[in-house]
């Protein structure tokens, strides 16, 4: 008489939890530096970021190579000369994002109730003066912003220098608020955290400047 089996018992995963899929992913061919070589920012706002990065040839703030992982929410890139580095994921979406608009200028009326008797000016609040590029010469040549970030007097050193910051270019307009505004040839401006540029570029060792 046949025999059926009893429900389950050929289930491998019966009264077992579910095992999570394992979040990452490995580029399976040898990593080519042939393809053309694309800015970071070119994909740090596609939704399926940074899965969709696997096997490109990357420009990161003047750290140019192939990813060859995915893992979890960072990227592993091989140079061409064998170097690799690991990146997060969303340390890049912030610095690479959509371009953050430029605050508007502090209120500078005085904080105090206190009101000047009638028929007295107000006395005027020194206000600090700003050093602005208005003219950014783009006829210079382009420094990968790595360059200038272990030197001792940056920010100040950027400041009306062309730089790379993930494949973004333009001119160091203005440094305020712990932060550089940055503008392309095309007029555009990014600005970018003092911060945030550290944590990613500051800590590379053996960068000439």
């Amino acid at each position: 008489m046949m025999q059926f089996p009893v429900q389950g018992m050929n289930d491998e995963t019966h009264g077992r939890e579910a095992v999570p899929a394992i979040q990452t992913r490995e580029l399976m061919a040898a990593p080519d530096f042939n393809t053309p070589l694309k800015p970071v920012a070119d994909f740090v706002t596609r939704p399926d970021f940074p899965q969709c990065v696997l096997g490109e040839h990357l420009d990161l703030g003047g750290f140019t190579g192939v990813v060859v992982a995915v893992i979890k929410q960072s990227i592993k890139v091989r140079s061409a000369d064998g170097a690799t580095r690991s990146f997060k994921s969303y340390g890049l979406q912030r610095i690479y994002g959509a371009p953050v608009e430029v605050a508007p200028p502090l209120d500078c009326s005085p904080s105090s109730p206190e009101q000047a008797p009638a028929g007295q000016a107000e006395p005027a609040k020194a206000v600090p003066a700003r050093e602005v590029i208005e003219e950014p010469n783009f006829e210079q040549s382009v420094r990968p912003i790595v360059r200038l970030l272990n030197r001792p007097d940056f920010p100040r050193s950027a400041l009306g220098q062309q730089v790379d910051i993930g494949g973004y270019i333009g001119v160091v307009v203005e440094i305020a608020d712990q932060s550089l505004k940055v503008r392309s040839r095309e007029g555009t401006s990014r600005n970018y955290n003092l911060l945030r540029l550290r944590a990613i570029y500051g800590g590379r060792a053996g960068v000439k400047t």
